[in-house]
This record gives structure tokens, sequence and C-alpha cells, in this order.
């Protein structure tokens, strides 16, 4: 699909999604700001490893199967992430090494994982295997670690069933180092960077924009990451609370305080709700919050403690429309007005369109603020 038709068609994704509630009908949706990279532009791969009579394959499940469909070259991953995979094939190859087989649950070697950074032209490797009983294990790594562009090599301890790629324990390693705009942000495997790291900085100065941080204002950020958006309000902010479940990504959130030189941002390790709750007993007043929770929203209980905590403007960063929508008609109910939504195109290639929504605290009117762009 040529690219401008890309972009209309995810606009009409988001149209659609949000002219299903009442509330909502009102919203103007302004056109999709595209990417700066239509194609290697991804800075992750998620593989599955299978053997099979062609050989070794690294790829993706067709749609509703456990056919491996092999993408270990593909048009979107950046550049350093094929090169990266092409070498991992052929060692693999040569080292015999065993790869698990679902039917039987016999083998080690389950997924590769390859992260990049396009800033110091690095790639992480990730082995996800099933335990540390292969004896040829060390001698792999070693030549993993010897191929030109890889900066670490990770064992990711991976023994249940199912299709869930990661497990609990990361082995060896170190952080990646990325380039976001003016921040430097490390990451460890297992936590969550944008895939698009030039998409990403456009979605963020959107977010710093439309959050407008004052000196003196307390600022709240959920699902924050390793802290890019944290930052970006900090920078203004008078203080700035960011809230993340995951150990691992809250841990480099707060090496990444002292990366950037920030002395007025704090992080939680906590769930949404429980830690803004908790944030909430420590600093009174909230004036402003920003989210950029996963694929299925926010739930009723974020939504509520949110609520509850009565901040002003409320600058929500999602990836998918029909739980966006649904959030939206939610706070529309709660005493908020959506004065503004932008969509970007962060995956182009793919269906999928990202998008940023601005709320105002106000009285409940019945139908949202038509205000466009802000």
């Amino acid at each position: 699909m040529a690219y401008g038709a890309q972009l209309r068609a995810k606009h009409a994704r988001l149209a659609a999604a949000l002219t299903a509630y009442p509330r909502l009908g009102g919203i103007a949706v302004p056109a999709v700001i595209g990417s700066p990279r239509l194609f290697g532009y991804r800075n992750q791969a998620k593989l599955v490893v299978r053997r099979t009579r062609r050989g070794l394959l690294l790829g993706v499940y067709r749609p509703g199967t456990h056919q491996v469909v092999d993408i270990s070259a593909c048009p979107v991953h950046h550049p350093a992430i094929n090169a990266v995979l092409a070498a991992l094939r052929t060692t693999l190859e040569r080292s015999a090494a065993p790869i698990f087989d679902e039917r039987s649950e016999t083998g080690w070697l389950r997924y590769v994982v390859v992260r990049s950074s396009a800033w110091k032209r690095t790639a992480q490797i990730i082995l996800v295997v099933r335990d540390r009983r292969w004896a040829g294990e060390r001698e792999l790594i070693r030549r993993l670690r010897r191929l030109r562009g890889v900066s670490s090599v990770v064992l990711n301890l991976n023994p249940h069933p199912g299709n869930v790629i990661l497990g609990d324990t990361f082995v060896g390693g170190t952080p990646l180092l990325e380039r976001i705009g003016g921040l430097l942000l490390t990451s460890s495997p297992g936590a969550f960077l944008q895939a698009n790291s030039g998409s990403a900085r456009r979605i963020y100065e959107c977010v710093q924009r439309w959050a407008a941080p004052a000196p003196a204002e307390t600022a709240v950020d959920l699902y924050a990451g390793v802290g890019a958006i944290s930052f970006h309000l900090a920078g203004r902010a008078r203080l700035v609370w960011g809230v993340e479940e995951s150990p691992i990504a809250a841990r480099d959130a707060a090496r990444n305080i002292r990366l950037n030189g920030y002395h007025n941002v704090r992080f939680v390790a906590a769930g949404a709700a429980d830690g803004l709750a908790q944030v909430a007993a420590r600093v009174g007043t909230i004036d402003l919050l920003t989210l950029n929770p996963p694929r299925k929203g926010a739930d009723q209980a974020c939504r509520a403690a949110i609520v509850a905590c009565a901040p002003r403007r409320v600058v929500y960063v999602s990836c998918d429309p029909l739980t966006l929508a649904r959030d939206l008609e939610w706070f529309s109910g709660h005493g908020y007005e959506v004065a503004a939504v932008q969509p970007y195109d962060l995956l182009p290639q793919t269906e999928h369109v990202e998008t940023v929504a601005l709320l105002r605290r106000g009285t409940l009117s019945g139908g949202p603020a038509s205000q466009g762009h802000v």
C-alpha cells in the first residue's frame, strides 16, 4: 500500500473507534503524522527458532497456526538487526545448538531477540532458552560476542510452556544505550522502549507540549518504562514521579536520572493504580498526569485512581484506538473533556496507529470539547 494510503487508513481506523461512542463523536481527528523512516526503523526483533527439513528458521507464527514464517531479513527491521540475524543463523547452524521442539518439549533454544541502538550502532542478542543444561552454551555465547556489531549476549530462562517469549530471569549482558532527542536512555533486556525512535521523539515532544508543565507543578507519569516521558516533563515541572510496574524498567529509569542529570524525578516500582495512590499520599496535589499503557489500555482501577487524584490535565498515549476510545468515553463521563487528539504512525507497513490525547478536568457537559489542534 502506498504510504499516503496507509496514513489515510490509520486515520479512518482512529476516527471509527472514536465515533462509536456518543461523547466522542464530535472530536476532530487531524491527519496522521508520518514516520521519518518508512523502512529500517524497527529497533527490536523477537523471533521463533524452528528447525525444519529446509534448515533453521528464524521467524514468526503464521496467523492462527504454529507454522513458522521465516523473516530473518525483514524490511522494517533496522539494517543492523538484519545483519546480526544473518550472522546469528550461521553461527547457530555451526554450533548444532539443540532447537526446542514444542511437540516433544525437548531441546534448548526457543526464541531469539535482537535489540539495536541506532545511536551507538550496536546490537544485543538475547537467547531465550529452556535451561542451562546444554554443554555448548558457553562456546556459543563466546562466538556470538565476536560477531560484528554485537555489544552483548544475554540468556533468558523460560521453561514454561506457551507462547510467552521472555521468562523472568536474565543472565549476563549489559543494557543498551539509545539517544532520543536530547535524552540518553539505558534499557535492559526486558525493559520497554518504543520500537521506532524517530516517531517516538515526535510523540514525546507532543506530550510535553500538551502537558505544558509549569515550574510550580507536580506531574505523574504512569506506565513510565525507562522514563522517556518523565524526563520530557522534568525539564519544566517542579517535580515528576514516574510509576512503572516492571522492576527491570524502574531500575533503568533510576539510572537514567543520573545519566541525564535530572534531580527532580523519582520512580516508584508498582502497578499504575497502587503507585499513583502512593505518590498522591506523599505529594498531595497532582497537577498533571501522563499515561502510556499497553495495548489493553488503562484498567478500571487505574482510571478510578486518576479521577480520585483529579489532575487538571491528562495526556494519554495509546497504541490501540479501540481501548483508547473506551477509556476516553469513560473519562468523559467522569469530569474530563477530550480537548484534542493527534495520531502518529509509529509502525509503518503495519495497521497500527499511535495516538496522543489531551484531557482537561472540567464540568460534565455531555460531550467533548471539539478544539482540534492545541
